[in-house]
């Protein structure tokens, strides 16, 4: 039997190639909070199969799932189908990080006979980390647009202060990158709601997210939930937003950032601390109109 998972031909062909990657949840090293699926191949058909997890390679030290909260095994037993295959997905847990694993498979034929695989797991603390900085990183302050393209018409009968439009960039840190591995089914989207916040919010002046671009992405459309969906290519997306101008008023900008996760191995944002960005944009005079006697 070879005991086989997508994510570790990640790390393989990488290796290869001689590229670097950064740090990410794989089978073999998966983060605190990571769902991995686990698949062993080539076993005999209508072998009667079990996963469990030992403290030691010669398989000593079996670990009671039940009891264990580092982990837990979503479907420890079956019986091998036409394909050949055993698989189960484990839930890593917090602590999970403190300790070395064997995942053991057994194969049983129903005569009694058996045979057994195992791979060494060492689990990581969870880094998988969603930030947010303004576009470049330095332009935290800005005066309000004053071009036609963005509204702004001082000649119109009622004044008229246009808008400024916003920049900011939402990227993924220590994600799973698919770029390598994306034809062998292994996607790792990830997704995060995002917040406009304006101070003071002005009533009656409009403050809206206008899009979120990707460069293999496109342009995103929220769900239902108002939850942004980003292709696994994709380590950032611009942010572009809309704030009416405020003549006489300083206005905080925030774009804050939550809920942020990597779709499929349920990896949740690491580091909420750097999630909201903000930009200020400062005053404009106040003019009310201008005429002559």
């Amino acid at each position: 039997m070879k005991c086989t998972k997508h994510i570790i031909i990640l790390v393989i062909t990488l290796a290869t190639l001689g590229l670097t990657a950064n740090a990410q949840s794989t089978a073999t090293r998966p983060y605190e909070g990571a769902l991995q699926t686990y698949t062993c191949n080539g076993i005999s058909v209508g072998a009667g199969y079990t996963f469990y997890m030992a403290a030691n390679a010669n398989g000593s030290g079996i670990y009671d799932d039940g009891l264990t909260g580092e982990f837990d095994i979503v479907s420890a037993t079956g019986t091998v189908g036409d394909d050949g295959l055993a698989s189960t997905p484990i839930q890593w847990n917090n602590g999970a990080s403190t300790h070395i694993y064997y995942l053991f498979l057994q194969a049983t034929f129903p005569g009694g006979c058996s045979n057994h695989i195992s791979i060494q797991i060492t689990p990581q603390v969870n880094q998988f980390d969603l930030l947010s900085e303004n576009i470049p990183v330095t332009n935290t302050r800005s005066c309000p647009a004053l071009s036609e393209s963005d509204g702004f018409n001082p000649l119109a009968s009622t004044y008229n202060a246009g808008k400024t439009t916003l920049h900011f960039v939402v990227k993924r840190e220590y994600g799973t990158d698919n770029k390598l591995t994306a034809a062998l089914g292994d996607t790792y989207d990830w997704s995060f709601i995002p917040q406009l916040v304006v101070d003071p919010n002005l009533l009656g002046l409009s403050n809206v997210i206008i899009s979120i671009e990707g460069t293999s992405s496109g342009v995103i459309m929220a769900d239902v939930d108002n939850r942004y969906t980003v292709k696994g290519f994709d380590n950032e997306v611009d942010v572009t937003v809309s704030i009416e101008n405020a003549p006489g008023t300083i206005r905080d900008v925030t774009l804050q950032v939550t809920m942020g996760a990597e779709n499929n191995s349920n990896l949740s944002d690491s580091d909420p601390s750097n999630n909201n960005v903000q930009h200020t944009i400062q005053i404009m005079p106040v003019i009310g109109g201008m005429g002559g006697v």
